[in-house]
């Protein structure tokens, strides 16, 4: 028991919380534990989100498209990554990706009247939620500011701060030459030099198909001279 209560306090949706908090919250709340295979699907892009949920082991891929240019950008995410709680409200409530298992995946859930419930029952489970909440609407505008400039480099950035969370692990861009080119409004010959320049800086791994980041952290703050 004490594993599964160390567990959820390590949730981000849980941080802070004590022992006898989250068992008053296994007491009174219905949780779902699901597992899935390698390439099962989660969600489904626009399914609409009614559950609160975590991954609690194994990986899984984001899949987010982009409409009527060809590219895809892939995010891997692991323990603790929060499926749905940024689409519970507003007028957006499907699922922006797609999730899709890469290992043997456990997920824990529960539903949207049973997490306000939570909300509603101590002051800090509505504090990492609007700090949740606010670091996703916070980043767009911090990332429209920085990767202000026209070039390639600046585009792809801006793409892979909106789409990706900070903790992702392998991040894939996928789409050939001439689907970057018309994303970031520039040739082929141009797109081909920005991946020989990511090969040679060590940021990524290039192909025909695909960009393939090794550090999300490492590309965002890398400048061209």
């Amino acid at each position: 028991m004490n594993s599964m209560y160390e567990m959820i306090m390590d949730l981000p949706l849980f941080k802070g919380v004590s022992k006898d908090q989250v068992s008053l919250f296994l007491e009174k709340t219905h949780i779902d534990f699901k597992n899935y295979e390698v390439g099962e699907v989660l969600a489904e892009m626009g399914e609409p989100v009614n559950m609160v949920r975590f991954v609690i082991s194994g990986d899984i891929s984001l899949v987010h498209p982009l409409e009527g240019v060809g590219i895809t950008v892939e995010e891997r995410s692991g323990f603790g990554k929060v499926l749905g709680a940024d689409r519970l409200f507003g007028l957006a409530t499907g699922y922006p990706y797609r999730a899709v298992a890469k290992t043997r995946t456990s997920i824990m859930e529960f539903s949207k009247p049973q997490y306000v419930n939570l909300l509603h029952s101590d002051s800090i489970y509505m504090l990492n939620f609007f700090n949740y909440l606010s670091l996703r609407a916070q980043r767009p505008v911090d990332s429209a500011v920085k990767y202000c400039h026209g070039d390639i480099m600046s585009r792809v950035c801006l793409l892979v701060s909106f789409m990706t969370e900070p903790a992702a692990g392998e991040i894939v861009i996928r789409g050939d030459n001439a689907a970057f080119a018309d994303y970031c409004n520039c040739s082929e010959a141009t797109v081909a030099e920005w991946k020989n320049l990511l090969v040679k800086e060590g940021l990524a791994d290039c192909d025909s198909a695909c960009v393939r980041i090794k550090s999300r952290r490492d590309f965002l703050d890398y400048t061209i001279k």
